[in-house]
């Protein structure tokens, strides 16, 4: 009987080695796994940030070195497993990027003129556990792709009278020059320096200038919106005027002066009216799916507000329409705009939202958009 008993308490022992094993084993597979995943995970955000940065410098400053500059400098800003990501100039590929009319890309290395970066990365990290699995590293290897994008873009902007205010944040308060009588000062132009269109002004046309010396093929419209005026409104009786809510100041193309025109054509009229942010939507998604345009392009719109929504359907409701037209809306916010309900539109059609606490920062939000929407990731 004793030698059964010790029998069986040695096969417990065994087996419970075993399974300890097993489990250890289990463990060690199970947490390297996981941490490829990070590391892979790492990887692609490093290699997608490097091919954009790579496209965004060549489309700034039209220059092959360049681009392979910013690539190698963005990917060593990002860390993989703890350490910087470094890349040399072998890793990095130039050539041209064209898409199909099923909005599919394909890369041709070395092909000119060169529209496209490739990042190929690979890197070896050290695996846990490895006495226990067997496998002591892991060398994981990621390619991004990113491209100058064939762009539709229509801007979209608040024509309201508040756009006249000065650039205080305050409501009713007009930059110098601006005419104390002998009537509401309601009837007069914004200041060409001072106002919210002055500064509005600034930001466009440096969007312009951006976008028109990128190597990307964009089409470029301009909305601009406010409320509708009447003879029987206020400001429209004491104008003589009428205005539509909206309109198409300048029909989707190329012809990037003419917006800069228009823009100086609005500077030198009155303002009138309120904030009724879907009309402008509304109209803008119009131009985007009208005649000429095409359907592999990428479609955005910059919706641009110093006010706060306070006429027409609420925004979120012309944002999702715009959605289901495939249209990406970023949104800027000025002063005291009512930030929420343009981060809600933004955030509804995958746009991003920007806001401006002054002159220098909308223009700043104008720049950044530039250089942005003409970069897609292809891979």
């Amino acid at each position: 009987m004793l030698t059964l008993k010790y029998s069986r308490e040695g096969t417990a022992i065994v087996l419970v080695v075993i399974m300890l094993a097993v489990f250890l084993i289990m463990a060690a597979v199970s947490i390297n796994v996981a941490y490829m995943q990070l590391v892979r995970t790492e990887m692609r955000a490093a290699t997608d940030a490097a091919a954009r940065a790579g496209t965004e410098a060549l489309a700034r400053q039209d220059s092959t070195v360049a681009a392979i500059d910013a690539a190698i400098t963005l990917a060593a800003a990002n860390t993989v497993n703890g350490q910087s990501l470094q890349l040399t100039a072998s890793d990095i590929q130039l050539g041209r990027a064209t898409s199909n009319d099923i909005n599919k890309w394909t890369f041709d290395p070395n092909a000119t003129p060169v529209t496209s970066v490739r990042v190929v990365a690979t890197k070896t990290v050290p695996l846990m556990l490895s006495n226990v699995t067997g496998r002591g590293s892991y060398s994981p290897s990621t390619t991004a792709t990113a491209a100058f994008s064939e762009n539709e873009i229509c801007l979209v902007v608040d024509r309201s009278h508040s756009m006249c205010f000065d650039t205080s944040g305050v409501d009713f308060a007009y930059p110098p020059g601006t005419p104390a009588g002998p009537s509401d000062p309601i009837i007069y132009p914004p200041q060409s320096v001072g106002s919210r269109w002055a500064a509005l002004s600034v930001g466009i046309n440096s969007f312009l200038s951006i976008v028109s010396s990128s190597n990307a093929y964009q089409k470029v419209s301009l909305v601009t919106w406010g409320s509708q005026i009447t003879l029987a409104d206020y400001e429209g009786g004491l104008t003589g005027r009428t205005f539509p809510a909206s309109t198409v100041d300048v029909p989707l193309g190329t012809n990037f002066p003419a917006i800069a025109t228009a823009i100086s054509n609005r500077g030198n009229d009155v303002m009138l009216g309120g904030t009724n942010i879907a009309a402008g939507i509304d109209l803008g998604v119009e131009v985007l799916t009208g005649p000429g345009t095409r359907a592999y392009a990428s479609k955005t719109m910059i919706v641009m507000t110093d006010g706060k929504w306070n006429m027409g359907r609420p925004a979120i409701e012309a944002a999702q329409d715009a959605k289901l037209a495939g249209i990406t809306v970023y949104t800027v916010t000025f002063l005291d705009a009512d930030q929420q309900d343009m981060k809600d539109v933004a955030a509804a059609t995958g746009g991003r939202h920007y806001h401006a606490s002054d002159a220098d920062t909308l223009q700043d939000a104008f720049v950044e958009m530039a250089r942005h929407l003409a970069v897609v990731l292809i891979d």
